[in-house]
């Protein structure tokens, strides 16, 4: 008769763009001609172990075992990537051939890629699987050292190792210290232009400010010279710090990008494209799962400069990301999302020469001029538009007082506003909700509306020729203006000053 195989359980996990499984992996070692075989649809990488294995093995004090060596890694019908699977494999070839002691009955969660000297490093996309992993129930949670940074932002607790040979001491020694991981910020930004710096320009700064207190897509155009390129950096100053919760979305889409990381940061994301942009690099890779910018703007700022010189095609599939606030890639007949919730800051000159809001006539293209100019961007892009803003060029003595005035802080003052104004919307709707994400519902109701504003708002509307999703992104506007007046209930005042902003400049 056969000799029955040793056979070893633990757990490890896999992601897929920002998707993750936690994965069983089963180890088997029965008698016969050494071989070494992965099942369950795995790629090259992960079959690739067997050589870093056998190195690690041998460069801490280990044997690979002789015999049939089979791992099974499931659900067998998801196809799984990296070499985050090493760390697993390696104990349950360790714990099925008597090695180490595998406590009975354990619930094993590990990973981590073996280098040949048998040392472990982490891979891209640990902070995403270790926010999955972070409640789930396991005796033991063994990551690599490396990877405490992501940890400590996901929220994870366990046992950071460095070696291979370190899992002698935590299971032959019974010696596993469960604990959380500390990480270290980066200081502040402090390269933020202070919204000040907008000299004559009050419209714009009200604009702002609306377009922060309610995550609401913003577009300003004007004159050449008129700041519209530095207000990417103006709106990022007077937006609220990233939330824990937050900075590990954002950490966690990054790492996938650059893979090494530096230190996480609280400063939300600005993501500046051009003209150049294509719509692959917007929505990223569908071969290696790769967030576009969209993804990676995620809880920030897109900013599209020089809008009007955009491409008809990248500007047609924005409108679907910016009502949806996802990106979806399609691999292998199979659908992937990633989150782009955030704040479209587009600008451009009104005409081609730039000067149509310019006085004494300044302006010398015609009608026809501008519209050609202008016929990218089309009425359905401009729906998902909640304000809009023209900028004329500064004046002289506005000018002057930018270097001679003294620097202020008003952009923090700005930003009080703005988080009073999240912190109200959050009580109102839950948190991560506010009144530019608000989904679509009662809201006459949740946004606290009078039925006679409502019909205000309805009859300013039909005049302005408005669409119903435009009549509803005014509502929102007048939502976000009544909680920077903290007032309670909207006025037709707040749906005045909505529709004022929601007239097109274009």
């Amino acid at each position: 008769m056969a000799a029955k195989p040793n056979v070893a359980r633990l757990f490890s996990c896999f992601a897929s763009g920002t998707d993750s499984t936690v994965t069983l992996i089963e180890v088997s070692i029965s008698p016969g001609i050494p071989t070494f075989s992965v099942i369950g649809l795995c790629d090259p990488s992960i079959k690739e172990s067997h050589g870093r294995l056998i190195s690690a093995f041998k460069s801490t004090g280990f044997n690979m075992p002789k015999g049939h060596i089979t791992v099974a890694i499931s659900p067998a019908y998801l196809r799984k990537t990296g070499s985050g699977f090493d760390l697993a494999m390696a104990l349950g070839i360790l714990f099925a051939s008597g090695q180490l002691y595998m406590p009975p009955e354990a619930k094993i969660y590990a990973e981590g890629e073996l280098t040949l000297g048998g040392d472990l490093k982490g891979t891209p996309g640990s902070c995403i699987r270790l926010k999955t992993v972070r409640d789930m129930d396991f005796d033991y949670k063994i990551i690599p050292r490396s990877e405490a940074c992501s940890a400590g932002i996901a929220g994870f607790t366990g046992q950071g190792i460095t070696s291979l040979s370190d899992l002698s001491d935590i299971f032959d020694g019974n010696n596993y210290k469960e604990a959380g991981f500390e990480y270290e910020c980066a200081d502040p930004a402090e390269d933020f232009i202070d919204i000040s710096a907008l000299k004559g320009q009050e419209k714009t700064k009200r604009a702002l400010l609306i377009s922060a207190a309610g995550f609401h897509n913003i577009m300003l155009m004007g004159s050449p010279g008129s700041g519209k390129t530095m207000v990417g950096k103006i709106l990022s100053g007077i937006l609220p710090k990233l939330s824990p919760s937050e900075m590990s979305d954002v950490y966690s889409l990054t790492e996938l990008v650059e893979g090494d990381m530096p230190l996480p940061s609280t400063e939300r994301p600005v993501r500046m494209i051009g003209p150049d942009v294509t719509v692959s690099k917007l929505i990223g890779n569908s071969l290696t799962l790769t967030p576009g910018e969209m993804a990676l703007a995620n809880h920030g700022i897109l900013f599209a400069d020089e809008l009007p010189l955009f491409k008809s095609e990248v500007l047609d599939f924005l409108r679907s990301p910016l009502e949806e606030r996802k990106v979806r890639l399609m691999k292998k007949g199979v659908l992937y999302s990633f989150d782009a919730d955030l704040i479209f800051l587009g600008t451009g000159n009104p005409c081609k020469c730039g000067m149509l809001y310019e006085k004494d006539n300044k302006c010398k293209c015609s009608r026809a001029d501008v519209r050609r100019y202008l016929m990218r961007i089309n009425g359905p892009f401009l729906e998902r538009i909640d304000i809009f803003s023209e900028m004329r060029s500064i004046s002289g003595l506005d000018m002057a007082s930018i270097y001679i005035d003294e620097k202020r802080s008003e952009s923090l003052e700005y930003r009080k506003t703005v988080e009073r104004c999240w912190k109200t919307a959050h009580e109102r709707y839950g948190d991560g909700t506010l009144n530019g994400t608000f989904p679509e519902g009662d809201i006459r109701d949740s946004m606290r509306i009078p039925e006679s504003v409502i019909r205000y708002a309805s009859d300013l509307s039909g005049k302005g020729f408005f669409s119903a999703r435009g009549f509803t992104r005014i509502l929102r506007v007048a939502r976000t203006i009544a909680d920077i007046s903290d007032t309670p209930d909207v006025t037709e005042a707040d749906v005045s000053e909505a529709i004022h902003y929601r007239s097109r400049i274009v």
